[in-house]
């Protein structure tokens, strides 16, 4: 019984966390702040059920500043082959900066 009710909070957790970023992302151009709020309760709401965030949405929140990552708008997304290759993701921002691998 335990386990189902844990089921069941986790998938309201997830369906939760769907509307809030697609509200972050149409929100982001009239009131950031808003957006960020928006964002900042997404990790708040995984953090508290446990719940691992989809890669997609991974890669378009900002890890220092909780913003919403737009490409061309407030990010610049490289693709660097230097080492391996891995994207290079660039939050215009705050200047934050971090790599992802490419598999």
């Amino acid at each position: 019984m335990i386990f189902k009710k844990k089921l069941i909070e986790k998938d309201i957790a997830r369906q939760r966390i769907n509307i809030l970023f697609k509200k972050a992302e149409k929100e982001y151009f009239q009131d950031k702040d808003l957006s960020r709020m928006y964002v900042a309760l997404i990790l708040k709401i995984a953090r508290h059920t446990n719940v691992r965030l989809k890669k997609k949405y991974r890669l378009r929140i900002c890890k220092k500043c909780n913003s919403i990552l737009i490409p061309n708008v407030n990010c610049k997304i490289r693709i660097r082959s230097k080492r391996e290759k891995h994207l290079v993701i660039h939050c215009l921002e705050c200047g934050y900066f971090w790599r992802h691998p490419i598999r």
